[in-house]
């Protein structure tokens, strides 16, 4: 058995309520009350605390997941977004929080302003893979939509979505069109990834010459509902029986890369990917990357040669590792000599702050060539 901390239900329970039954994650021993001693030690919702007032088994539409860490004003205004632009009647549907050790009162401010969410509390950040398998792992609902905690949806885009998903039984993972506050294009469906494409984003020569958001499609190129490889991952809408098929996230992912992988993962399972250009989604971007910006933009690329090693071997997965070991070293050493130039040899190494100026940290680096 687990220590205490690790897995811990609680909950405010009816009396009455005889028990959740499930043979997948088993959060009740089928007796009637709440009985708070009982912790299993496996399953997707270990490490975190469920708050709930009331356990309801009963099948719903859609669950919306958001993973939140220390976003506060953001997950509200994105819980906001989603009760004023419902997918349909609002029984029909349910949002669990996931939230990753915050401390700046995000699961407070949730239970003040949204009671009806669902929360699921864990005392560290667990990052955006494994803390979706714990709202998969609670969902009610026979679509799950995976939603970045700075996302404003758009009046009738879950609509939307849903009635699509619900006439195209093929489809397993859906997304719609990105865009950014002022209400400019933003990448939204993109290739799988691949080294000769991956050179073109480190060389800069695929902006330069594909323009931006290479290695995402362009708004030129994003204006036709069309099946793709994979989709931006603020807005993922998916068919949970499929991600029930294919075993969830996976939690190797800690952070980026996940899309590809699911996408890839659905494929081989003869699931397709959509992408619907005529709804939309304003997303703020990388409002908690950016508090750790440095580790974030190393955790990118660590991301990648994980999915270079799954899909393409050892082989591929370090020569990646050689190619953005090349470009940081290049690029810290232009840095450095720019440093000189000026007559000071403080060396460019991750100052305080989400400073682009801050991008080369050793410690990043060595953990890089680690995984």
């Amino acid at each position: 058995m687990k220590p205490p901390g690790e897995y811990l239900v609680i909950g405010l329970l009816s009396l009455f309520h005889t028990g959740f039954r499930n043979s997948n994650h088993n959060c009740f021993n089928g007796k009637p009350g709440f009985n708070p001693a009982f912790r299993p030690n496996h399953g997707p919702l270990r490490h975190g605390i469920l708050l709930e007032l009331i356990v309801d088994t009963s099948i719903l539409d859609l669950t919306i997941i958001i993973v939140n860490w220390n976003t506060r004003q953001l997950l509200l205004d994105t819980l906001a977004s989603v009760y004023a632009n419902p997918p349909g009647d609002p029984a029909s549907f349910e949002i669990i929080v996931v939230d990753n050790g915050s401390t700046d009162g995000s699961l407070a401010a949730v239970i003040q302003h949204f009671p009806q969410v669902r929360q699921i509390a864990n005392q560290a950040n667990r990052g955006f893979g494994p803390a979706n398998n714990q709202g998969l792992a609670i969902a009610r609902g026979r679509y799950s939509l995976l939603l970045n905690s700075d996302v404003i949806v758009q009046p009738g885009s879950l609509a939307r979505v849903l009635g699509f998903m619900e006439n195209n039984p093929g489809v397993g993972l859906c997304g719609i069109q990105v865009l950014n506050p002022d209400g400019s294009f933003q990448g939204s469906y993109a290739p799988y990834l691949n080294l000769w494409r991956e050179l073109l984003v480190v060389s800069g020569v695929g902006r330069r010459l594909l323009k931006r958001p290479y290695p995402s499609y362009r708004a030129d190129q994003s204006q036709t509902t069309r099946p793709v490889q994979t989709i931006q991952g603020a807005f993922m809408f998916a068919r949970t029986a499929a991600l029930r098929e294919i075993g969830w996230l996976d939690e190797q992912f800690f952070m980026y890369g996940e899309e590809n992988d699911l996408s890839q993962r659905l494929e081989r399972k003869g699931w397709q990917t959509y992408y619907l250009a005529d709804t939309s989604i304003i997303h703020l971007g990388g409002q908690s990357s950016r508090k750790n910006w440095t580790k974030m933009t190393w955790q990118l690329q660590k991301s990648k040669v994980l999915l270079f090693r799954k899909y393409y071997g050892r082989r591929v997965a370090l020569g990646f590792k050689l190619l953005i070991s090349l470009a940081v070293l290049v690029k810290y050493g232009i840095a450095q000599a720019k440093q000189f130039g000026r007559s000071s040899l403080k060396p460019v190494i991750a100052p305080p702050g989400p400073t682009r100026q801050g991008w080369f940290s050793w410690s990043e680096f060595r953990q890089f060539w680690s995984i």
